[in-house]
């Protein structure tokens, strides 16, 4: 089977790697996906996969707001080419999305089906690639998370341990609640759904899917835990004192949802596993972090 993942230094892609090391791997040298999406979708045809996973994406959430055409290129164009591609060969397209298509005032858990109202633009180009993806190929499984986290690239839990170190005290908002995912329990989830559906062994549909394990947290209460793994495996001396502070004390480019937990897809879960709960995964970041020393 020959697989191709999109996106090679992020969390997740880097986690595929790892799992998938014969995989073929692009990334941005390989191929530039905020360029031409003639170009995207004839690299893609001519390479040929039996199964793409696109785990490329424009994640920075602020910058988005001024660095627009880059964020819809990446998040939105670049996707709409690759679900053509996939149609076209008619192999399955595992693409990752956001909690961000959400407004976060609903105070339950959001369904997949749930109202979207995207806040900004990170959400909203997000959005339009979850509608190309559903719209250009059948054989699309787009699959939402929230808070992704992991010993690989720039997340807030390595953010936290950097400012941890440097600081006796920080603040963190507390009042935004969501799931923290680890991405490489993500990265096992779209590996073994990308085989399965590539070997017609996969009886669910494509579609649109939640993701998720574990309890609800904040920023807040999330940044006390990882202090409190980091002092327990060794990563740091003693505790910061963090302090809670609302999302109006901490002012950003671009607005948050306050509340945007995904429920979990039960069908999903049934078919290949529910993900295991984040905070194991948190707890295998600081051991991972802990060993590189």
């Amino acid at each position: 089977m020959k697989l191709l993942i999109l996106g090679r230094q992020g969390q997740i892609a880097t986690h595929l790697r790892e799992l998938a090391p014969d995989a073929v791997c692009w990334g941005r040298s390989d191929l530039d996906l905020g360029a031409n999406a003639a170009d995207i979708e004839a690299r893609i045809l001519a390479a040929a996969p039996d199964a793409i996973i696109n785990a490329a994406a424009y994640t920075a959430v602020d910058r988005a707001e001024s660095e627009r055409a880059q964020a819809w290129a990446l998040n939105a164009a670049a996707p709409a080419a690759i679900a053509r591609a996939a149609e076209h060969l008619g192999v399955p397209l595992i693409h990752f999305s956001t909690e961000y298509v959400f407004d976060g005032r609903q105070q339950a858990p959001y369904a997949p089906d749930a109202p979207v109202a995207p806040l900004g633009v990170y959400g909203a180009t997000k959005l339009a690639g979850e509608l190309a993806v559903a719209n250009l190929c059948r054989t699309g499984w787009i699959l939402r998370c929230s808070w992704v986290f992991s010993e690989h690239g720039s997340n807030f839990v390595k953010t936290m341990l950097r400012l941890g170190a440097e600081r006796d005290a920080l603040t963190v908002v507390a009042d935004q609640t969501g799931r923290p995912t680890y991405a490489g329990d993500l990265a096992s989830l779209a590996l073994k759904l990308a085989i399965a559906a590539a070997r017609n062994e996969f009886s669910l549909p494509a579609g649109l899917y939640h993701l998720g394990s574990g309890p609800d947290t904040t920023w807040h209460d999330f940044a006390k835990l990882i202090f409190e793994e980091a002092c327990a495996h060794g990563l740091m001396e003693r505790l910061p004192d963090v302090r809670a502070i609302s999302t109006a004390e901490y002012p950003t480019p671009a607005k948050r949802p306050l509340a945007a937990v995904l429920a979990p897809s039960r069908n999903l879960q049934a078919a290949l596993g529910e993900l295991p709960d984040w905070r194991s995964g948190l707890a295998r970041t600081i051991s991972e972090l802990s060993r590189q020393l």
